[in-house]
């Protein structure tokens, strides 16, 4: 009894967690069991067959149109490799770089040539959005949501799938869905913040602080020493010279005329 009370408490422990984005309320993420796998495929064969039936593409039927219209292919391709060989010399030039500015420049380079790279394969992402296997693997992942979000004490956050459907917060369920995404993907939930322009951006604002602060701390030192009074300076006593005592003069005294 008491090994499967401990068994339990590090399970609670050991759970993923993530905040909630309105109230900042903490929910925590548990592995799924066998049985949340099974209704996870359950339901996306029960849509695939639905959006199949409704005429949706499947996937190859996108690729075979985007070929057609000239939005994939060889030259895709080829410029899609172009752009990721970009983005990789740009991450090696900014993890050689030294100085402040040079980080700097470089990090705006890569975050571009990321971007970059991510619209050019939204050319092709984007389409298959649509397809009849994304949408039944999105739906996979929101009953998964539901069977894994837990509150602290371990308890499911919606009781069943349809539920989670009619979840009236939708910035919580859309960040739900988003953490279980990145869960199932073996992805951190702060892996944006882990690339390398993004780490450079980081140590770029705490050089920048640290450099601020110590320049506050000398500015202020300055300031109290210019406060403080100047020592007053003991003042030289005068001494006072004695006069000098009237001269006699010498010689014969003066002879006195008289008259007769």
């Amino acid at each position: 009894m008491a090994d499967k009370e401990n068994k339990e408490t590090l399970n609670l422990e050991g759970r993923r967690e993530f905040a909630e984005p309105v109230t900042n309320k903490t929910y925590y993420i548990a592995a799924p069991t066998a049985d949340d796998v099974r209704g996870a495929d359950w339901q996306y064969s029960k849509m695939y067959t639905k959006s199949l039936v409704e005429g949706i593409t499947t996937s190859a039927e996108m690729i075979d149109i985007l070929m057609r219209r000239g939005i994939v292919g060889p030259e895709f391709e080829q410029r899609q490799k172009e752009l990721t060989d970009e983005l990789s010399v740009k991450v090696g030039k900014l993890q050689s770089v030294n100085s402040l500015d040079d980080k700097q420049t470089s990090a705006l380079e890569v975050a571009a040539a990321r971007e970059e790279l991510f619209n050019w394969n939204q050319r092709l992402n984007g389409p298959m959005a649509n397809t009849c296997e994304q949408i039944a693997d999105d739906s996979r992942l929101e009953y998964l949501t539901s069977r894994m979000v837990q509150t602290k004490e371990g308890e499911k956050v919606w009781d069943e799938y349809s539920d989670f459907l009619v979840e009236k917060n939708q910035s919580f369920a859309m960040r739900a869905r988003f953490e279980i995404m990145l869960y199932l993907q073996g992805l951190d939930s702060d892996f944006l913040e882990k690339t390398p322009e993004a780490v450079a951006v980081k140590e770029i604002e705490e050089e920048i602080q640290t450099k601020a602060t110590e320049a506050l701390a000398e500015l202020e030192k300055m300031t109290i020493k210019d406060d403080e009074p100047e020592e007053e300076k003991p003042k030289l006593k005068v001494e006072s010279k004695p006069k000098a005592k009237a001269a006699t003069k010498r010689g014969r005294p003066k002879k006195t005329i008289t008259s007769e």
